[in-house]
């Protein structure tokens, strides 16, 4: 049983460790597009952009990730953005 215990625990690490790849990959795009929004003079907070962001994770979830969680975890990760853009 403890083996079974400590496979799944490396599975889940191994999920941590893409996450944090992954969040960290998509905010360094986030920063690159907040120096074009700055180059160009546009203003870096886009609401009607990130109401198309969580429409589409939205419609993209099959579960078992409540929306509702997965809207916070979107949410949190487009402030962070708009934050390092402005930075």
């Amino acid at each position: 049983m403890a083996d079974e215990l400590s496979g799944f625990r490396k599975r889940i690490d191994a999920c941590d460790a893409q996450i944090i790849r992954l969040i960290n990959d998509r905010l360094k795009i986030c920063l690159e597009v907040g120096e074009y929004k700055s180059a160009q003079g546009i203003a870096v907070k886009d609401e009607a952009r990130e109401g198309e962001v969580i429409a589409r994770i939205l419609d993209g979830n099959e579960g078992p990730c409540p929306p509702e969680v997965l809207e916070q975890i979107y949410r949190i990760l487009i402030d962070t953005a708009v934050r390092l853009e402005e930075e």
